[in-house]
């Protein structure tokens, strides 16, 4: 096809052709029953991981205090190490 031939079929398509996700299906739903229905589903996928753990609790918070601390460490020298980094850069 050439491109005169697309640029026909375009100005020929109806308004009320609507295009391909007008087409799809979906079931009439009001904003609360989609909320509902995508909680229900997070609940689900996060229940087996609720069930393993015990609780709703993040994994930092599940970590050994000392692993905490090794974390917080780590955290820190990176930042420093980047902030020393750019100050070298500058002064080079």
């Amino acid at each position: 096809m050439t491109d005169k031939n697309v640029d026909k079929q375009n100005r020929d398509r109806n308004p009320d052709q609507g295009t391909v996700l007008d087409r799809i299906k979906m079931p009439p739903m009001s904003g609360e029953e989609a909320l509902r229905r995508f909680n229900e589903t997070s609940a689900a996928s996060d229940g087996n991981a609720v069930g393993k753990g015990g609780s709703n609790q993040s994994d930092l918070a599940q970590l050994h205090p000392i692993m905490k601390l090794v974390a917080l460490g780590g955290t820190l020298l990176m930042i420093t190490a980047i902030l020393l980094g750019v100050l070298y850069l500058f002064g080079a």
